[in-house]
């Protein structure tokens, strides 16, 4: 689905980091940048492949500036998410954990990763994504250097990936997610191999978008498009 796909979904990664401020300042843009690989599919059938996705914010004022309440990824009709035979992660044995725990505590259940920025950069931090069953999957981070450790879930409704569980973090915001979704096999299904991420080349491109709303009231979106070769499916 999808980097800067995926991606203003975990804007809330910084949960335990909150500062408190006076004045809200303003989110003022978003990127979006999302890349499958490999790029060259069939026209017809779904195929592997893994999907990198960058989602960016700026702010006129870190300082004073509020977290998104919720980001609603749209993915394109020709990418789709297939759980197959990923074991299913419960919250509970990744919730509050950092990292190492939580990969520990369910490691058959890793479909990709990647990394945050706070602040601009100020602050770094490291992104697991685990899933959690047909139609949720869970985006652990650590921000900072063991400073705290907060899980997004996020839900899928036919093309929509809805992360709605961010807390706010005043003075503390992502300003960069990256993460990329593996190219895992997840079973089979009436005799082709299925993966978390499968995808096929039916108009020559594809098309992500997504839209936030910030707890400051505002709204902004982006959306990125990547074209695509086809290939000839097997008869």
């Amino acid at each position: 689905m999808h980097k800067r796909f995926l991606i203003g979904a975990v804007a809330g990664l910084i949960g335990a980091l909150s500062v408190s401020s006076i004045a809200s300042a303003a989110p003022t843009s978003q990127t979006l940048q999302t890349t499958i690989s490999p790029a060259k599919q069939s026209n017809k059938t779904f195929g592997g492949a893994s999907l990198h996705a960058v989602i960016g914010t700026t702010f006129d004022n870190f300082v004073t500036s509020q977290s998104p309440r919720q980001t609603t990824f749209t993915i394109d009709p020709n990418i789709k998410f297939v759980n197959g035979n990923v074991p299913v992660c419960p919250l509970s044995q990744i919730q509050g954990k950092f990292t190492a725990q939580a990969q520990a505590a369910c490691p058959q259940s890793i479909v990709g990763g990647g990394s945050v920025q706070v602040n601009g950069g100020a602050i770094g931090g490291t992104v697991t994504i685990f899933g959690g069953g047909p139609t949720t999957m869970f985006v652990q981070a650590d921000i900072g250097p063991g400073a705290t450790s907060l899980t997004i879930i996020g839900r899928l409704a036919g093309r929509s990936l809805t992360f709605s569980n961010i807390p706010n973090t005043p003075g503390l915001v992502l300003s960069n997610f990256d993460v990329n979704f593996n190219k895992r096999k997840t079973g089979k299904k009436k005799g082709t191999k299925t993966f978390y991420v499968m995808a096929r080349c039916k108009k020559k491109k594809w098309t992500n978008s997504e839209s936030t709303n910030f707890y400051s009231g505002e709204t902004l979106s982006a959306s990125a498009t990547q074209k695509c070769k086809q290939k000839k499916s097997k008869k």
